[in-house]
């Protein structure tokens, strides 16, 4: 029991670990600092301050909201995310998507992002798919991999995987890291092609070894 709570412990950590690094990687292609270059000094004060208290501590909602009713835009993709997640207030994902579509009326992909996954939590397929084709018609990398993640939670099939590969290689050649795992797992377990086989087991390695590299230098 001992070593499996071990195991399990290490299979967290690593989940933990990869989707922190995602989500810092879909930070980066969302260039959300060139916010800040639009935001007021009073605006940017506030945001310093909450930065500074626990995210869920009722009084960084607060200013964030104090923000968002300012018209910043980073204040109001925080503001749907304490209110998607319940952090620091009470959940209410209608007010989520309302402050998430003023942050992307702004200018945050990251907004758009979250506000997709809401879409789809609450069963708006179709707003949600075209949510991120938007996203796609611009380039804008996670949007790929979302679009095919979400089409294949709905429907998971054969057919749907060889559909929205090209979506998945795209951002996988882009850099995205559950774009990368989510193909070689794929390749690797025949889902595509089984003549994908041996190329997935060559992905997964890859990763693995990136992974282990990171972790020695941290």
């Amino acid at each position: 029991m001992a070593n499996k709570s071990w195991f399990r412990e290490i299979r967290r950590q690593i989940d933990q670990d990869f989707w922190a690094a995602t989500d810092a990687w879909e930070l980066a292609a969302a260039k959300e600092n060139a916010l800040w270059s639009a935001e007021s000094d009073e605006n940017c004060a506030l945001i310093e301050r909450a930065a500074l208290m626990d995210h869920g501590d009722p009084a960084a909602f607060d200013l964030h909201l104090e923000g968002a009713k300012a018209g910043s835009v980073w204040c109001q993709q925080m503001v749907g995310w304490h209110y998607s997640t319940g952090i620091g207030v009470a959940a209410d994902k209608y007010l989520a998507l309302t402050y998430y579509h003023s942050a992307i009326c702004g200018g945050s992909w990251i907004a758009t992002l979250r506000y997709a996954r809401l879409l789809f939590e609450v069963g708006r397929y179709d707003e949600c798919e075209r949510v991120l084709k938007d996203g796609v018609s611009c380039e804008f990398a996670p949007s790929y991999y979302w679009l095919a993640w979400y089409r294949h939670k709905r429907h998971t099939t054969r057919a749907v995987r060889q559909e929205v590969r090209p979506l998945i290689e795209h951002a996988a050649k882009e850099g995205h890291p559950a774009a990368k795992e989510l193909l070689a797992n794929w390749m690797r377990a025949g889902k595509l092609r089984l003549c994908d086989i041996p190329r997935g087991w060559w992905m997964a390695a890859r990763i693995a070894i990136a992974y282990a590299n990171r972790e020695a230098k941290q």
